[in-house]
């Protein structure tokens, strides 16, 4: 099968140059698990109800890694286990994710499932939606980022 090329090496397009990047089927939806589902364990990803494969898992990780979106450390439980964390450039990517969530219920409101007390926050309070995100992310962060740090001491 022949490789694929990336847009940037025939475009300058800001949505091209993006798509190469983020634009397949599951990298989304392994930064959603990151940011709004809790999700940092590759075996938790791996079981998520879409079901990637784990060749394919393994791969965008990667990927999201080699490109700076995603990071990982060692699991406090056990150290050939690993736990993804986003980066500063994934978690630029909550205002893509939360206009396409908003956008997906009111174009196919009868097909996706929010909880009700997100979807209301989704529509009426979107910027309190993105700031309980970002500050839950910042209370893992703090919780597993800085016992790694004191671990490596």
């Amino acid at each position: 099968m022949p490789e694929k090329t990336a847009h940037y090496s025939r475009t300058t397009c800001p949505l091209a140059c993006a798509l190469d990047l983020i634009g397949d089927h599951w990298t989304l939806l392994i930064i959603r698990d990151l940011m709004f589902l809790g999700r940092h364990e590759y075996k938790d990803m791996l079981n998520a109800e879409e079901g990637i494969s784990s060749n394919i898992l393994s791969d965008r990780l990667k990927n999201l890694e080699e490109h700076g979106l995603i990071d990982s450390i060692p699991h406090p439980a056990s150290g050939r286990r690993k736990l993804y964390y986003l980066l500063p450039k994934g978690k630029d990517l909550i205002h893509v994710l939360t206009h396409l969530a908003q956008w997906s219920d009111k174009h196919l409101h009868d097909l996706v499932e929010i909880p009700p007390e997100k979807r209301a926050m989704l529509i009426k309070q979107p910027d309190k939606l993105i700031e309980t995100v970002l500050k839950d992310l910042k209370a893992w962060e703090k919780m597993f980022l800085t016992n790694s740090i004191e671990r490596s001491n």
